[in-house]
């Protein structure tokens, strides 16, 4: 009787759970929403498996002609109860011929969805086969080439299928298009078919891969093909200045060979795809894309001009360091939901930073270190909108709002202090089993942690739980007491967490100075013995914070190393936003004195970027008119001065950036007109084209002879496109700039979002603030609309260039208002809007003390 009633109870239990599976697959299917909600992507992952996709595209010469294609997806389904929801972003109308299992379908499309009834499905094989008209949405559609881009989830937007980063799959690609067209896919072409006029290209399956890393480039452009460490490698461009390609060629070429071969011995693993192709395009969205076999890099990048400045040959070096690191991490083991995309990006960041180290052993790699990643992460973790480096998403429509500072550079300061707690080896030897276990799949933070928890006794989930999971930077107090300095973490949002880390102090006794490493955590520090004459906290760079500066340090500048003045010069900013100590003119004052002493590119690097952001956002109008005179010498002497081409380079762009007087104007018009020529300097397309602009917006009573003369000097034709595009904007009319910005509202005018943001930065620029102000509520007003149809980044840099030079009550008002008036309002949009409002907030309540 006792065994009937058990029987009976599980049974009960039985019944109920699989009734419950049922009521929720169905509620599933009837509440549908647009996007792929974590919901929708958890049951496809449990049911789907074994998927492949035989897509094809006919490509038309003209980008106003629709696109033909088709798409065979084969599958194996573990059951067969539910309808199937397949991802397609566009209208119903753009779907041909629909079949399931060589039958005709009668599916339903709705909220993005093509959904397939469970009665043409069954258990196992199944294979769809859908005639559409592609999506140009995410197909990049220029005169005369295109490219695809679909990360996270804009896949969807050009064919149906499964889009979700954990459901990986096999893409075989055809390409019918033009005869005079080149092609880069994922995978090496296997058939090429001419056909007149058009010639067809199909390219092998490739390995499983992610939905948002397929991908492929086409149209008119240049073929380079070198052979590397025994490898073949391609690259496509469209750049007409010869000696320019031929410049950069080898450099290019050598350095993804470079990178390939750290990685193999890095990660024990060889390269794991078939082929290493990549693709330069002009006005590209980002730096870079690491499609699998076929990374897509912004043209300019890359392609440098002449006399490239230290920084300039680091950044190039970095960025295909992060391309090539991501074949491994990101495209090899990929994260299971978009919540951590931020892992993918942090493993290509610091393996970067390695891997560059090899070929510039001339280089602080420290210091780049530093400077390439605090400056950056603080930026967003000091203001009101700060968000954590692992955050939550319901949505995959909403993952493009996750990508930020945060993931770029906080995320790598913290990998670096992970790596001093559990020591490099062992790091590595947890990096490794991570890829090996993970190899073609998916994994998520948590499987790292484990992994490396196992290989360390510190408490990582603890560790982590700050570090990742919370927003914000701790700060740091000096206490002085009993004659002892005692340095403390503090929580500035009082909740008492603390950042365990390491980093160094260092002090000055009798002349010299003396590094001694510290760990911070809930305990006081003892620090600076009473016998010091000056001491700098995190004299290592490695600290992350808000730690306390004497700005009299700089008068000691040439007894500091290259990191202590790098440290020193992060510190004195974010003190002088925070209001500490530091008055902006004051600073202003002192740094161009100091960059006068200074040869180190990274340094003057950092240093102009901090005058420029002083000069436009935190000085008066009469202040900034005071400080003018004396900046504008000084830059031109030290340009004159440089005894190298690059230095000379960096000097020139930066007198370009804050020239405001009538002679320095009148100086660049006439170096812009070639009668002043100056020796060592020498200008590019592109710099002639940046000088053009800049002095359209300052003299703009020449502003029509400058422009109408400069864009018939442009040779590249898709410079000339783009400077012809943005001319409005540079208009001296004020009416004919406000209808150009009006005309923004439109989507299909925000097509190539580069453009755009030259756009916007013209508009906004500082000497323009007044006349600006009216476009920032209606640039807020369309935020959410351009969250939905632009690309990862666009949304902040829409935001970076609509706020980013302004600093008035007014402006702060209109942002605060907005918000104000919205309590409701997406929530990550709202923190994209506050990180990027912050140095308006700020200099609006500087700029009202009386002694800043």
């Amino acid at each position: 009787m006792l065994r009937w009633r058990l029987f009976d109870g599980l049974t009960l239990l039985t019944v109920l759970l699989l009734s419950s599976a049922v009521v929720a697959q169905s509620t599933l299917i009837e509440g549908l929403r647009p996007g792929v909600t974590q919901q929708l992507a958890e049951h496809r992952k449990t049911v789907l498996s074994r998927l492949s996709y035989d897509l094809s595209f006919d490509l038309p010469a003209s980008p106003d002609q629709r696109i033909p294609a088709s798409a065979v997806i084969e599958f194996e389904l573990s059951e067969a109860d539910e309808p199937l929801v397949l991802d397609f972003k566009e209208s119903a109308e753009k779907l041909g011929a629909v079949e399931v299992n060589g039958q005709p379908s009668d599916y339903r499309f709705e909220s993005e969805h093509l959904v397939i009834p469970a009665g043409e499905l069954r258990p196992g094989q199944n294979r769809i086969s859908v005639q559409f008209t592609a999506g140009d949405s995410s197909l990049n559609r220029n005169p005369e080439f295109l490219y695809t881009l679909f990360v996270p989830d804009r896949a969807r937007t050009a064919f149906p299928l499964f889009d979700q980063p954990n459901l990986k799959a096999r893409y075989t690609l055809t390409l019918t298009m033009p005869a005079d067209w080149e092609a880069i896919a994922n995978a090496p072409l296997q058939q090429l078919e001419a056909l007149g006029e058009r010639k067809r290209l199909r390219f092998a399956p490739t390995e499983l891969i992610s939905s948002y890393l397929f991908s492929f480039v086409a149209g008119k452009f240049q073929r380079e093909t070198r052979q590397i460490n025994g490898r073949q490698m391609t690259m496509l461009h469209r750049e007409s200045d010869r000696e320019k390609v031929a410049r950069n060629l080898d450099a290019i070429f050598d350095l993804h060979g470079a990178a390939l071969s750290w990685l193999e011995e890095y990660t024990a693993i060889d390269y794991p795809f078939q082929k290493f192709d990549f693709a330069l395009i002009p006005s590209f969205q980002y730096g870079g894309m690491e499609h699998v076999g076929a990374i897509q890099y912004r043209a300019d990048s890359l392609l440098l001009n002449a006399q490239p400045s230290q920084t300039q040959l680091l950044s190039r070096a970095s960025l295909i360091a992060h391309e090539t690191a991501h074949m491994w991490f990101g495209d090899l083991v990929t994260m299971d939901w978009f919540n951590d995309v931020w892992t993918k990006e942090v493993f290509a960041n610091f393996m970067a930073a390695k891997i560059v180290n090899p070929s510039f052993p001339e280089i602080n790699h420290d210091l780049n270190f530093l400077i390439r990643h605090f400056p950056s992460a603080y930026a967003v973790d000091r203001t009101q909108g700060a968000n954590p480096i692992r955050q939550d998403l319901q949505n995959l429509n909403q993952a493009g709002t996750l990508y930020g500072n945060i993931i770029y550079n906080k995320a790598p300061i913290m990998m670096r202090q992970l790596e001093t707690l559990t020591g490099q080896d062992e790091f590595r030897s947890g990096m490794r089993e991570y890829l090996a276990n993970f190899a073609y799949g998916n994994a998520t933070w948590p499987d790292l942690i484990a992994i490396l928890e196992r290989k360390t006794e510190v408490d990582l989930q603890s560790w982590s739980e700050v570090w990742v999971n919370t927003a914000g930077r701790p700060h740091f107090l000096l206490e002085e007491s009993a004659g002892t300095t005692a340095l403390r973490q503090v929580d500035p949002e009082g909740a008492g967490r603390v950042w365990p880390q390491q980093f160094s102090v260092s002090e000055r006794t009798e002349g010299n100075w003396r590094l001694e490493s510290v760990e911070s955590g809930r305990s006081e520090i003892a620090v600076f013995d009473p016998g010091a004459s000056a001491g700098l906290l995190n004299a290592d760079g490695r600290g992350y914070g808000l730690f306390p500066a004497d700005p009299e340090l700089l008068s000691d500048w040439e007894s500091l190393d290259d990191i202590q003045r790098g440290s020193l010069l992060v510190s004195l900013f974010e003190n002088l936003l925070e209001g500490n100590r530091l008055s902006a003119d004051e600073y202003l004052n002192r740094l161009i004195g100091i960059i006068e002493l200074e040869d180190n590119q990274l340094l003057l690097n950092l240093m102009l970027r901090q005058v420029r952001i002083l000069y436009w956002n935190f000085l008066s109008e009469a202040a900034r008119a005071d400080a003018a005179v004396n900046v504008e010498n000084s830059l031109w002497a030290l340009m004159l001065a440089a005894d190298s081409p690059s230095s000379k380079k960096i000097f020139f762009e930066a007198y370009r950036d804050l020239a405001l007087t009538t002679p320095a104007l009148d100086q660049l018009l006439r170096v812009w007109r070639a009668e002043i020529v100056v020796e060592g300097l020498v200008l590019s397309e592109t710099d002639q084209i940046a000088l053009a602009t800049g002095l359209a917006i300052k003299l703009p009573e020449q502003a029509d002879q400058i422009v109408t003369r400069q864009l018939a000097q442009i040779n590249n034709q898709d410079r000339q496109r783009r400077f012809d595009w943005i001319r409005p904007a540079l208009s001296p009319v004020p009416s004919t700039r406000r209808a150009f910005f009006e005309t923004l509202a439109d989507e299909d005018n925000r097509g190539i979002e580069s453009w755009v943001l030259g756009a916007l930065d013209a508009l906004h620029h500082p000497v323009r603030r007044d006349d600006a102000e009216a476009y920032i509520l209606p640039s807020l007003e369309l935020l959410e609309e351009i969250q939905v149809t632009g690309d990862i980044f666009f949304p902040a840099r829409w935001l970076g260039a609509t706020l980013g030079s302004h600093n008035t009550p007014a402006a702060a008002a209109v942002v605060r208002e907005f918000l104000a008036q919205r309590p409701e309002y997406n929530h990550q949009l709202r923190l994209k809007i506050l990180q990027a409002a912050d140095p308006l907030f700020r200099a609006e309540r500087l700029l009202s003390l009386p002694n800043f």
